[in-house]
């Protein structure tokens, strides 16, 4: 991902939770096959879009995945967990843009880069994102200069962070 200056740090990253991995997400050389880095992937990003608790999406319509890209750093080993950070790099009309990374003992394996279209259940067409629901997507940081940097804008709270992945990588 060029876009990207340097390797993030799970702290760059103002939303993230945590994922264990299981013996059967291995492939015969032991590693964790790369479909697992795309699930962790998606686990990050619904925990962020379909929490219930920030409700985010209005009454029938639900974000949906339009583009993923996905760079490999390094291997990803059972037994263990990964962290998943996320953080919002841009929100338009009806989509936001996400980028993520995960780790393993604080070291970035892998940096991707998604589209998540706010639709319609109904029509299966795209809606505009609500401003209420643009704001909190905004409170999850943008990125600047290749980095994630966190900060929300001047309107929003600002998220709490994982206080138990800043125990594991402070």
């Amino acid at each position: 991902m060029t876009a990207l200056l340097k390797a993030p740090q799970l702290l760059d990253f103002p939303h993230t939770i945590v994922e264990v991995l299981r013996f059967a997400d291995t492939d015969r050389n032991g590693h964790i096959t790369s479909s697992v880095f795309a699930v962790c992937c998606q686990s990050g990003r619904l925990a962020l879009l379909s929490d219930p608790v920030r409700a985010l999406e209005p009454p029938r319509s639900q974000f949906v995945l339009a583009s993923l890209h996905l760079d490999y750093l390094r291997e990803l080993h059972w037994p263990g967990t990964v962290d998943v950070g996320t953080c919002v790099e841009r929100v338009g009309k009806s989509s936001v843009t996400l980028v993520q990374a995960l780790f393993q003992a604080c070291r970035c394996a892998a940096i991707a880069r998604s589209v998540a279209v706010l639709m319609d259940a109904a029509t299966r067409r795209p809606r505009p994102i609500p401003p209420a629901s643009a704001d909190v997507l905004k409170a999850f940081g943008v990125i600047k200069n290749g980095v994630p940097d966190g900060r929300p804008p001047a309107h929003a709270p600002a998220p709490l962070p994982d206080d138990a992945a800043v125990a594991r990588c402070s």
